[in-house]
């Protein structure tokens, strides 16, 4: 779901709760999308590599990281962040990559699809207190290769620390 379209509806919902009585309108900010402040790299990226059959070995095609921002008052985003390789960008122009920041315990996650024209490519960004624990994963997968993508580590927000190890992906 697209920024625009998700944003839309997260307020009318929670418009409606607070009309409903269900829900008071003062708590906890979570502001979806890039409040302006630095983006961050935190955590260990992961490689993506795609079997080239021509020469019958993997190439590297990018590497994904996650990134975050503090926007004050509580709110910090994160996002995943993808650069192609540029060797794969000019063999490989006109291919596809699907980044995502992936929570276990989240249905609001960002994604978002990217051609080898941009060197970088970002997912939406998600306010991290979404999930709970607040625990993110950046993902890369190049589109149509299924199950093979990159994870970086799971960052835990909570301790600033890394959960695991990253994990490269073949294609």
């Amino acid at each position: 779901m697209g920024r625009f379209k998700r944003l839309t509806v997260t307020m009318a919902t929670g418009l409606a709760l607070a009309a409903a009585g269900l829900v008071g309108t003062a708590g906890t900010a979570h502001a979806d999308g890039d409040c302006g402040a630095t983006w961050n790299n935190v955590g260990s990226p992961a490689n993506l590599y795609f079997y080239d059959r021509t020469i019958s070995q993997y190439v590297y095609a990018g590497q994904v990281e996650q990134e975050y921002q503090n926007c004050g008052g509580g709110v910090v985003n994160a996002r995943a962040h993808f650069q192609w390789s540029g060797w794969f960008q000019y063999e490989y122009s006109n291919s596809a990559v699907i980044v995502r920041l992936y929570a276990t315990n989240s249905s609001d996650q960002g994604a978002e699809e990217g051609l080898t024209n941009r060197k970088d490519v970002y997912s939406d960004a998600v306010e991290i207190h979404h999930a709970n624990p607040d625990a993110w994963q950046a993902q890369a997968s190049l589109y149509g290769c299924n199950p093979g993508y990159a994870a970086g580590t799971y960052w835990y927000y909570g301790t600033g620390s890394d959960w695991g190890t990253p994990s490269t992906g073949y294609c």
